[in-house]
């Protein structure tokens, strides 16, 4: 099967939405490093746990080790074995979504389907030994099945990493759940947006907040990423769901009514505190004298924001 578009964003970019950072983070901007005269021994859980989250093989032992022994590491190994786990499992994912995206594959999960299914319950359905032990292995590293344009790929499950917020740091706790609300109802899919235009503004809202509250974090750029796309598709939509019609030029009526909305629920102090209400303020208010079309004006706006 050649690669599609979808794949090949999938693959480079996914978790670009859900997703959004590149390689293994490093983590001196916020833990102290230790210096040589002051080395702390670190944990026998934590060790085992770098030693398996390593290697793609033990991805799902690594996994299994946190949840079942994240409680005898120190507050700053939790927080590192997290990230450590979230980047390896990023790193995967691009050899994950080509395992899974072969003809035979996708014809066979494609053969017993259902929107919403397991991971493991596709695996336990699928009728060829090779999609079998492709699903198993990526249920064990404890990827999600997502479909998409006619496709299925694999997705980072991070309503897993739920279990582990009571161990980390702030700034990681509200980045699960902000990464989880992705991954449980990713924002667009294929060029398509699967949310409504309310939820749109929100999830914009929601990484600007992140951005404010927790300025020095390990994901401060993997947020700022995920904040640029998610702005992107309040100003612009997407290719099949694009804010101003195509031919018109006019825009999308249940947008505007969820951002007159949204605008007059905050008030003018909360509209004041945010750089992206206020801007949806002025788009609104220069929409209104444009007509609510797309013309040179509003070209300029956009492009200034």
């Amino acid at each position: 099967m050649k690669q599609t578009n979808l794949t090949r964003s999938i693959a480079a970019g996914l978790g670009s939405i859900l997703f959004l950072t590149s390689g293994l983070l490093a983590v001196s901007g916020v833990f102290p490093q230790r210096t040589e005269a002051a080395v702390v021994k670190s944990s026998a859980s934590f060790d085992l746990f770098e030693q398996r989250v390593k290697k793609p093989s033990s991805l799902g032992l690594a996994q299994a080790t946190l949840v079942n022994r994240i409680d005898e590491m120190t507050a700053t190994e939790a927080s590192l074995a997290v990230l450590h786990l979230e980047n390896a499992l990023k790193a995967y994912l691009p050899t994950a979504t080509k395992r899974m995206n072969t003809p035979a594959i996708q014809k066979d999960i494609k053969s017993i389907y259902t929107p919403g299914m397991p991971m493991v319950l596709a695996r336990s359905k699928v009728k060829q030994p090779g999609t079998r032990v492709v699903l198993q292995d990526l249920f064990y590293m404890d990827y999600k099945l997502e479909s998409g344009g006619g496709y299925f790929y694999p997705v980072i499950q991070y309503k897993s990493f739920k279990v582990f917020k009571p161990y980390v740091t702030k700034d990681l706790q509200a980045y699960i759940e902000l990464m989880a609300a992705e991954s449980e109802q990713p924002s667009a899919v294929n060029g398509t947006l699967l949310i409504d235009w309310y939820k749109v503004v929100e999830r914009a809202l929601q990484y600007e907040e992140f951005l404010k509250t927790y300025k020095i974090s390990n994901r401060t750029t993997a947020v700022k990423e995920a904040f640029g796309v998610a702005k992107m598709y309040v100003f612009y939509g997407t290719k099949n769901t694009p804010l101003f019609d195509n031919k018109t030029q006019i825009m999308n009526e249940k947008a505007a009514i969820a951002y007159e909305n949204t605008l007059a629920e905050a008030g003018p102090d909360q509209t004041e505190a945010s750089p992206l209400l206020t801007q949806l303020g002025d788009f609104l208010v220069l929409l209104e004298k444009n007509g609510d079309k797309k013309t040179q004006a509003v070209n300029d706006f956009l492009k200034s924001i």
